[in-house]
């Protein structure tokens, strides 16, 4: 199996929040796009309450593309380590453009008083929301700087790690709730 892209990535050194640019694809027809990662909580020290990371789901890419309307946002998608997003987007937006995107859209969460989509026709576990915890976590970003990542800096080389999880889960900070 090949190994993908975001395993390697330093994960102790990535910081948070922060942006990233994952990759540059090109399309047949000679489209950019551009994959971010756009990490909201530092890996394996913070994790994002699920019912808060389904909630920031439905509201981060409404507002991202309101925030951001000169770029086509083709996908914006949970990470499952619940740390952030991954954002694919046509074009090279400049990283400064993409963080004041997020920012705005964190204040937008901040203000919003309703979770779109989250009813039984239109989400699969609508259920499992938490407007307060995403407001957690959006006031968390906005309360920190967003760093841009360096590639060549978190570069990780897979043949010197060794295949063990020494984390005690319980140290782990849960953003949202």
């Amino acid at each position: 199996m090949p190994m993908l892209d975001s395993f390697l990535v330093d994960h102790v050194k990535m910081p948070s929040p922060g942006l990233r640019v994952a990759k540059h694809m090109k399309t047949p027809k000679g489209d950019i796009i551009t994959v971010y990662d756009v990490r909201f909580a530092k890996p394996n020290k913070e994790i994002i309450d699920e019912k808060a990371m389904h909630t920031l789901e439905h509201l981060f890419a409404g507002y991202m593309r309101d925030n951001l309307p000169e770029y086509d946002i083709i996908d914006i998608s949970p990470m499952g380590c619940r740390t952030g997003f991954y954002m694919s987007i046509i074009g090279t937006p400049k990283d400064e453009e993409v963080i004041e995107a997020w920012r705005k859209s964190m204040q937008n969460i901040l203000d919003t008083d309703t979770i779109p989509e989250a009813n039984i026709y239109q989400c699969g576990s609508c259920y499992m929301h938490s407007l307060e915890g995403a407001k957690k976590v959006a006031k968390h970003i906005l309360e920190n700087n967003i760093v841009i990542m360096d590639n060549k800096e978190l570069a990780l080389n897979p043949e010197n790690i060794p295949n063990i999880c020494n984390v005690n889960p319980d140290e782990v900070k849960v953003l949202g709730i």
